[in-house]
């Protein structure tokens, strides 16, 4: 498969041309389609995903069918990385929220690549690290503060992932990301709404003030973000890298 510049998921733009060539050769190219699963709790992880747009959503389930989305996976990101390199099972679901195209590679060829590059391990390390700090952050998110601040952060993040400021995602869905009931979303979405911070429309939600939103998110937001610029800074420039794009990494213009 040959990468384009507008390929933008932002592990595979970090690699320098000639971890590329190393990399590209196991790579193919697939759609994100709303609602596939790319793997579940508990089972074998066979394949690494390079989300390039869309939207995947890491989540744990209870035995009653509910849950609550754990990590947000999308071009600043990596799907099934860290469990393919342990050859360990997956630790939670991963669906797709937001339709998008994708980069995937088998699990034995993303531990080859990993085996004959220690840049790549190294990178790799990274982006594990920086979705460890987003599921703990979330965790105590969840923990601490309200569930407008946490509305307010969930479509920060997902903005950050996406193009523009249509949220394609319903108030059914933010409730399920979020664990909590779809009439405390709409309620809440009511007071962001008239707030001016968002509009509700069927099927999706529109930000219309985005620093609205940031005022009224919590802590976690800012404090994930900072962390991840950290963590990303001392990477050297060679290969391009940057801090990922999304709520780890920096806003895309």
């Amino acid at each position: 498969m040959a990468l384009q510049p507008s390929d933008r998921n932002s592990f595979l733009s970090a690699l320098s041309i000639s971890e590329l060539v190393l990399v590209r050769s196991h790579l193919t190219s697939f759609d994100l389609r709303v609602g596939d699963r790319l793997h579940e709790v508990g089972s074998s992880v066979d394949e690494v995903i390079f989300p390039h747009s869309g939207l995947v959503a890491m989540t744990m389930s209870l035995r009653d069918g509910t849950g609550a989305g754990v990590i947000l996976i999308g071009r600043d990101g990596i799907v099934g990385g860290l469990a393919a390199a342990a050859r360990a099972p997956a630790t939670c679901d991963a669906e797709v929220h937001i339709a998008g195209r994708a980069s995937r590679m088998s699990a034995s060829a993303f531990r080859y690549v990993l085996d004959q590059n220690a840049t790549i391990r190294s990178l790799a390390a990274r982006f594990d690290s920086a979705m460890m700090a987003q599921s703990q952050q979330t965790a105590l998110c969840n923990a601490a503060h309200s569930v407008e601040a946490r509305i307010c952060r969930l479509l920060l993040e997902i903005h950050d992932r996406g193009d523009g400021n249509k949220v394609p995602l319903t108030q059914s869905s933010l409730a399920q990301t979020l664990g909590v009931r779809r009439t405390t979303v709409t309620l809440v979405a009511g007071r962001l709404e008239a707030a001016g911070a968002l509009t509700c429309r069927r099927g999706y939600v529109q930000i219309s003030n985005r620093e609205e939103l940031e005022r009224r998110s919590c802590e976690c937001y800012a404090h994930a973000k900072r962390y991840v610029t950290r963590l990303f800074a001392g990477v050297s420039e060679a290969g391009s890298a940057t801090a990922p794009q999304g709520n780890l990494g920096v806003r895309a213009v």
